[in-house]
């Protein structure tokens, strides 16, 4: 994920700071809403407005270009929209609908999350010699890309052209699953609940997730964002277990294992998708709340759609190394068998 823009001397400022990009994907996202309701029939149901939204911000960042004075607000869209989005969700689902989905998910995330990691470090020492740069790929694939990237990074000691080959896969991965998964789902007539499971457990970034969830339907996009957030929470607990190990194999580390990094990696946006959700299981948000916060809600996810696609640097991702590049691919097409036996197993249970 993007970092939120740098603090300004005053509130004011960083307003300032991220309005044009923030307008930007704005509009960019109505656009692509009135695209979705007034141009596109029913029986074209893969070009909705997440996908609209996602095109117009890669055209316009790889066919016009964008000038820095938007980048800020662009990066505010897609990371503080996306959270925003999450949490006014949870006001639209019940505490027992999250616990259910999310404990069905929790041991099939962990599982993936821990043979990703393993087996990119084994196979990318043997491959290019280098097992660290296959633990980097392997946390990005398996828990939640850039953010898992960002945040093991610095405790491995990854070089650049680690961190950024590694951050280059998981956006071309999420790319080719979000033009396929889509379609394979309506094709072989999933259900909400598995293409919601599926959409959750294969793409690496949340808002990737989120939107080939939204993509399907509404019910999977809302079952997507639950088990990406079970994958989600596992992060901290990847980056302490991955310190400790390198800290054991004598590599000088930037962070001490302790207490308070666990705290410090957990992806707070969860606790508010978890209060919101309780309030509205206790009855504390009435039927026109609902409702109102699920508009909000794709609203808010719209813009972010926006702003991914306007982060997606076609050139720069030409620029990858292509053996590791295919290796990373490969790895996603494994995740996602495994997720679709897993869940097609569990939800015959």
């Amino acid at each position: 994920m993007p970092k939120i823009p740098p603090p300004q001397s005053s509130w004011t400022g960083y307003l300032t700071n991220i309005f044009p990009g923030f307008m930007l994907c704005v509009v960019l996202g109505a656009f692509a809403r009135l695209i979705h309701l007034k141009l596109i029939p029913e029986q074209l149901f893969m070009f909705n407005y997440v996908l609209f939204a996602i095109i117009l911000g890669l055209m316009l960042k790889n066919l016009l270009g964008i000038p820095k004075a938007f980048n800020s607000g662009i990066e505010f869209s897609t990371k503080i929209c996306l959270y925003i989005g999450i949490v006014l969700l949870g006001a639209s689902l019940n505490l027992h609908e999250i616990f259910s989905v999310g404990a069905a998910a929790i041991f099939m995330v962990a599982v993936s999350i821990t043979v990703s990691i393993i087996i990119c470090g084994w196979l990318l020492k043997r491959i290019a010699g280098n097992e660290r740069w296959g633990h980097l790929i392997g946390a990005g694939i398996g828990v939640c890309g850039i953010s898992a990237i960002i945040a093991l990074a610095p405790a491995i000691k990854a070089r650049h052209k680690e961190i950024f080959t590694a951050m280059g896969i998981a956006i071309l991965n999420d790319i080719m699953v979000l033009a396929a998964l889509p379609l394979i789902a309506h094709a072989m007539g999933w259900s909400d609940l598995l293409a919601g499971f599926i959409a959750g457990a294969v793409p690496a970034n949340t808002a990737q997730a989120i939107a080939i969830g939204h993509a399907y339907s509404d019910t999977a996009g809302a079952i997507a964002t639950i088990v990406k957030s079970a994958r989600n929470t596992l992060l901290p607990v990847v980056v302490v277990v991955m310190t400790y190990l390198y800290i054991r194999k004598g590599l000088p580390v930037g962070e001490k294992v302790r207490p308070g990094l666990l705290w410090s990696k957990f992806p707070k946006f969860i606790v508010g998708f978890l209060i919101a959700a309780s309030l509205s299981t206790a009855g504390l948000i009435g039927p026109p709340g609902i409702a109102a916060a699920k508009t909000l809600s794709s609203w808010f996810f719209v813009v972010c759609f926006v702003g991914i696609g306007a982060g997606i640097n076609l050139k720069e991702l030409g620029r990858q190394d292509l053996s590791v590049i295919t290796f990373g691919i490969v790895m996603t097409i494994l995740l996602g068998f495994y997720a679709y036996f897993y869940s097609t197993a569990i939800l015959m249970l």
